[in-house]
This record gives structure tokens, C-alpha cells and sequence, in this order.
């Protein structure tokens, strides 16, 4: 369908993309802003498309709000040459609740004001579409477009991981790329509020020696072996760096924000946009139940166990709607679901742990607890949300089973599962035992154990396991 307004809004956004993405990717001095590691990553597929015609074609980039996926695809919108190809930037949020249109409605009015249809196109057309979930169609949308031209390629951002791969069924799966934007990770954070150097190679290493190793010795050797290229890019960072990073610094916006108070409100209100704009897009609760699901979010910080029965009689609602209400904090992004493990490991009916998609989720609800100790206070559960949030990132994608954990009294914080291989994690402060670590492991058999704390890297042959320091962990 024609529509004037629209082509004259397509053509502005063509006009005036180079000088309001310049706005987007620069910090407030005009210096630009540090790029994420995965930028090289989908720079890359760009350059392949470029040069070979290379698949991918469509990469999807979820991500919980405020990861930057927007800056990322004007980095990436920026970088591309500006000669012997096409671009077109478009908020698809912005464009569909002003127009009251649908992407194809987009597409048609582009090809009408250019007068020509895509597959008619002789050289490169870029699409970068923010927010592609504001369409209730966007994956029959892109497997269409993925069919109509091979000159096409799209790079588009969206919701939570988990909710845009649930919306997408097989057939246009085998055409969408996903790429996950995730929170920062600490050595970003270095690279980003102090343009400190990572180690990737590093870090690499310090991840197969973790997740790859054959046993505990293994692990240790490994590890020991990256000790002073470790030790060497800690000596000059502060000790209450690590602190500062958990409570603001796994969103890029916060890192430039000298003001605590303010990043925290910041995360306030990423979680109050997910609440009240993502979630009712996919989900039909009425206002009342939305209204209760900041105080749910309060009273999870609190604990990492949740039980649902307990929690539905505290706010007064039915355990099946607060069951449906975690299902979409999960989707959204804002938590995520360690199952519970108990005899022989198979799913029990215990208490899910839910942890925070990062460890600035619940701080920015701690922190209106208003206590003198309140790092400390916390500081297990944070420290479980920051190993999980590291987890989570780099584990392979084998289903829920991948991490759990295990239920019964004095057991290990979590399990690795994948491939035949599982691994016990526990998480701790201070110097920690390897008492939960064994009363799990005598139950499966479990490669090795690793101890994750503030203690020296340590191994120990009686009882398969590591003590990993956490200054090591957070660098992979």
C-alpha cells in the first residue's frame, strides 16, 4: 500500500542516518565509543558478504535493553563503505507505532520511492533494523527477504535471546544467524573506562582449561602455565575494581557515569522498559499483575531459591500467573533458570534458583535497601550471578540441562553438563572448603570440581578439584 508520509520518513531516515548514528557512537566529549568484542565478529560477515557474497546473510542480535545493541549496529552501519552498496538504518519500534504499518509495508514504500524492487538490485543492499520485534512477523519477514534477493543482507536487533529463538519456527531458522549480545564482560569494562589492553588470547585459554580439560591436574597446569601474563594484567587495577564492575559495570552505559546512584537508576529503568513495554508485547497479563512485578523482582534479590508457592501467598497472587510470570522475566532477560537436581539427577519438583541476567540487576535492587554493608552483605549472591552471567555466555547451548544445580543441603552451586562431560562449580567468598564440591561429585561422575572464590589458584589430587581465583575467571 502507497502511503506518502511513510516514503517521506524511509527517505529522512536514508538523508539522515550518517549524522544521527555519528550521535550514537560517540561518548559526550565526541570521542568514540570503545567497540565491543563481538563487533569484529559481525564486521566480518559483512566484509564476507562484501567480498564472496558470504552467508550469513540475516543476523538476528538479541540482547537484554541496554547491552548497546543499537550502538553496535550504528558501528557496524558506519564502518561499511558508503560507495558500490546500499545502507538504510530504521527503528523499527519508532517506524510501526507511527505509521501503524508492518515491514513489508516498509519494504514496499522503500522499492516505490526508489522504483525498483529488490530483487531487481545489481550491488550490496544493507539493512540495519533496531528493534525487529515490534513486529509480531518479523521472522516469516526475514526468511522471505532472505529468499527474495541474494544481494540482501540484514543485521537486526531484538528482544531476549530467548523470546525472538522461541518465535522462530524451523524453516526460517535455517536462514537466521543468531549472534547474542551479551552484558560486559570485565575485561571490556577495563578496555572501555580505562582503555586497558585485554588478553584474549588468554582468556581463551583460561576457558579451555576450565570447560575442556580432562581432569583436575589438567585444569591447574594450565591454568598455572597463563599465571604471569594473569598476574601482569592485574598489577596496576585497583582491588575495588571488581566490586565496582558487579554493581554498575555490565551495562556499557554505566561506565562513563562517575555517579553510583545514577547507574543504578539507569538499570532501574532498563528493568521498568522491560516490564512495561517488552513483556506485555508477548505476554496478556492485566495491569494489576504487571504492577506486582517489580515487587516479585525485590523480593527475588533477596534469595536465590524461589519457591513458588511461598512467593504467590507473600504477593497475593496464583501460583500458576507468578509460574507464567518468571517464564517471562526468563524470555525477557532480566533472570535466568537454574533447574534443580536431586536423586540420580533427574528433574526434581525443589526450588529453581533463579539468578540475575548480570549482578547490576540486583544491585539496582539491593541498593534501595539502603544498608551501610550491603556489598558484603550480598556479596555470595552477586558473586553467583556474575560466575552464572560468565556461564551462561560461553557454555554451549545444549538446553537447560547444560547448568543446574544441586539441591540438596550442602550442595555445589552449580553443574556443567555438555557432551558427556560434567564438571561441579562452587562459588564462594572468602577462603572456601572443598566440602559442597565433593558431597556433589560422589554423586555423578564429574570430570573434576572447581572452586571459584578469592583464595590462590590451588590443586588438590584428593579431591579431583581446583581453586580457580576469581580475578582468573573473569577474564575469559
Amino acid at each position: 500500500m502507497k502511503n506518502k508520509e511513510l516514503q517521506e520518513y524511509i527517505q529522512s531516515q536514508i538523508v539522515q542516518s550518517q549524522k544521527r548514528l555519528k550521535g550514537l557512537v560517540n561518548d559526550m566529549d565526541g570521542k568514540p565509543l570503545f567497540k565491543r568484542r563481538v563487533f569484529s565478529d559481525l564486521y566480518k560477515y559483512a566484509s564476507d558478504f562484501l567480498k564472496n557474497g558470504n552467508e550469513p546473510r540475516i543476523i538476528v542480535m538479541p540482547g537484554l535493553r541496554g547491552t548497546g545493541k543499537t550502538t553496535l549496529l550504528a558501528q557496524l552501519f558506519l564502518s561499511l563503505p558508503d560507495n558500490n552498496m546500499t545502507k538504510m538504518y530504521l527503528s523499527v519500534e519508532e517506524a510501526i507505532k507511527r505509521f501503524d504499518v508492518d515491514l513489508w509495508d516498509i519494504i514496499e514504500n522503500y522499492e516505490d520511492l526508489i522504483g525498483k524492487h529488490l530483487e531487481d538490485f545489481d550491488s550490496p543492499l544493507f539493512l540495519f533494523l533496531d528493534e525487529i520485534h515490534y513486529d509480531k512477523k518479523w521472522a516469516m519477514f526475514l526468511k522471505t527477504m532472505y529468499d527474495k534477493s541474494k544481494k540482501v543482507m540484514i543485521f537486526c536487533t531484538g528482544s531476549s535471546a530467548l523470546l525472538l529463538r522461541e518465535q522462530i519456527n524451523a524453516d526460517a531458522a535455517r536462514r537466521v544467524f543468531f549472534v547474542d549480545i551479551n552484558p560486559v564482560s570485565f575485561p571490556e569494562y577495563m578496555l572501555f573506562k580505562y582503555n586497558k589492553s585485554s588478553i584474549e588470547e588468554t582468556g581463551e585459554i583460561i576457558k579451555d582449561a576450565i570447560l575442556l580439560s580432562d581432569n583436575a591436574k589438567e585444569v591447574f597446569d594450565k591454568l598455572k602455565k597463563e599465571e604471569s601474563n594473569i598476574k601482569n594484567y592485574w598489577i596496576d587495577i585497583d582491588r575495588l575494581e571488581i566490586e565496582k564492575y558487579i554493581k554498575t559495570g555490565t551495562f556499557p552505559f554505566s561506565l562513563k557515569l562517575k555517579n553510583e546512584f545514577l547507574a543504578v537508576n539507569f538499570v532501574s529503568q532498563i528493568i521498568n522498559k522491560v516490564i512495561y513495554a517488552d513483556i506485555p508485547q508477548f505476554y496478556k497479563f492485566d495491569q494489576e499483575t504487571i504492577n506486582k512485578m517489580d515487587k516479585i523482582l525485590y523480593l527475588i534479590s533477596d534469595t536465590l531459591g524461589v519457591s513458588v508457592n511461598k512467593l504467590s501467598g507473600t504477593i497475593e497472587i496464583d501460583s500458576e500467573t507468578l509460574r507464567l510470570i518468571l517464564k517471562s522475566f526468563e524470555s525477557s532477560g532480566l533472570i535466568f533458570r537454574v533447574a534443580p537436581r536431586g536423586a540420580h539427577f533427574k528433574q526434581i519438583k525443589k526450588s529453581s534458583k533463579y539468578l540475575f541476567a548480570t549482578p547490576s540487576l540486583r544491585f539496582s535492587y539491593l541498593s534501595s535497601r539502603e544498608s551501610i554493608k550491603l556489598f558484603d552483605n550480598y556479596k555470595g549472591s552477586l558473586l553467583e550471578d556474575t560466575v552464572g552471567m560468565y556461564l551462561n555466555r560461553v557454555l554451549p547451548k545444549f538446553g537447560e540441562d547444560s547448568l543446574t544445580y544441586d539441591v540438596s543441603e550442602g550442595g555445589a552451586d552449580f553443574i556443567i553438563s555438555f557432551g558427556d562431560r560434567k564438571i561441579v562449580v562452587e562459588v564462594g567468598t572468602g577462603k572456601k572448603g572443598y566440602g559442597q564440591i565433593v558431597k556433589t561429585a560422589e554423586k555423578i561422575d564429574s570430570k573434576y570440581g572447581l572452586i571459584i572464590s578469592d583464595d590462590e589458584l590451588e590443586y588438590s589430587e584428593e579431591y579431583n578439584s581446583v581453586k580457580i581465583p576469581l580475578k582468573y575467571f573473569l577474564l575469559i
